[in-house]
């Protein structure tokens, strides 16, 4: 669970215009396009959209969820269910991908629409946190999935604020035995984490970000180590 320095409207604010820039940068590709690899290892752009509307359909099952007082599964059949349900909706046509994309979005937002103040504090089975830090998930998803699609839309685009996030976020990623400490070279940035053998990198804010979320930088980071630490897993998440 993630504390959030962000307010609920606020938050819904900046994943609704997340939402709205995935659409916009579905508008730059065609059905080919759609079907050719995205910048996620195995997974076409396809891949990418599919997930995305799936996501976003769990996230407002937890929140519906929350407000009857059930914690239940992200997804129906668990991560098995997952990805089959991408693994068969990849290959739709872009336009019906598009459609769904939107429906499952608008729902999510429609479903965050009504919470009052202590509805985002309610209990849900995702990350066993609350349906504040779903929000929080959600910003991720949209944000760092926008770079995977390949259409133009890059880590140095991502607003300070959500690669401040992204890197509290992951900060968990830091290897083992390593004390890492993390020097941003264009903001006043700093960030020590883990014990052991120090190890500096630095570099933009947003690239830093964007080499703990694992995707490639816009720029270059500099390391006092012979090569850039090897990362950690994910933070775990059931059937993310």
């Amino acid at each position: 669970m993630v504390n959030s320095p962000i307010a609920p409207d606020d938050l819904v604010r900046r994943v609704s215009q997340a939402h709205a820039l995935l659409l916009e940068l579905l508008n730059r590709l065609d059905d080919r396009q759609k079907d050719a690899a995205s910048a996620l290892p195995g997974w076409s752009r396809g891949h990418v959209l599919k997930h995305l509307a799936d996501n976003a359909r769990a996230f407002e099952r937890q929140a519906r969820g929350a407000l009857r007082g059930e914690a239940i599964d992200m997804y129906d059949g668990g991560q098995d269910g997952r990805d089959q349900s991408i693994d068969r909706g990849a290959a739709r046509p872009l336009a019906q991908l598009r459609e769904e994309l939107k429906a499952a979005q608008d729902a999510l937002e429609d479903a965050w629409s009504g919470l009052t103040a202590a509805d985002w504090g309610r209990a849900v089975r995702f990350r066993r946190a609350t349906v504040l830090d779903t929000a929080l998930a959600r910003w991720r998803e949209a944000e760092i999935h926008a770079v995977d699609l390949a259409v133009g839309y890059r880590p140095g685009d991502w607003s300070l604020d959500f690669a401040l996030h992204a890197l509290e976020f992951l900060s968990d990623r830091a290897p083992a035995g390593t004390r890492l400490l993390l020097r941003a070279t264009d903001h006043e940035f700093t960030r020590t984490l883990g014990t052991g053998t120090a190890v500096e990198v630095s570099g933009a804010v947003r690239d830093l970000a964007a080499w703990m979320a694992g995707r490639g930088v816009d720029g270059q980071l500099s390391t006092t180590g012979r090569h850039l630490p090897e990362l950690g897993p994910w933070p775990p998440d059931p059937a993310d």
